[in-house]
């Protein structure tokens, strides 16, 4: 995958954050999503950014 194709996956986790933000379990929902969708492109790709890829997708607390 490209970094392209990590920035459009971190958008659409930001749009559908927006869409679902008052239900808090969500929110929970989509951390982990982020997470596991970052931990996935880690392993794709050595040089992917995990920490820009959870902040550009919303996710504020870091710890899995």
């Amino acid at each position: 995958m490209s970094r392209k194709d990590y920035q459009a996956i971190a958008d659409a986790l930001m749009r559908a954050r927006k869409d679902v933000l008052p239900l808090e379990k969500s929110k929970t929902v989509l951390d982990i999503a982020a997470i596991n969708l970052a931990r996935a492109m880690a392993e794709d790709n050595p040089r992917f950014d995990r920490t820009r890829f959870l902040r550009a997708s919303g996710v504020t607390d870091d710890e899995d």
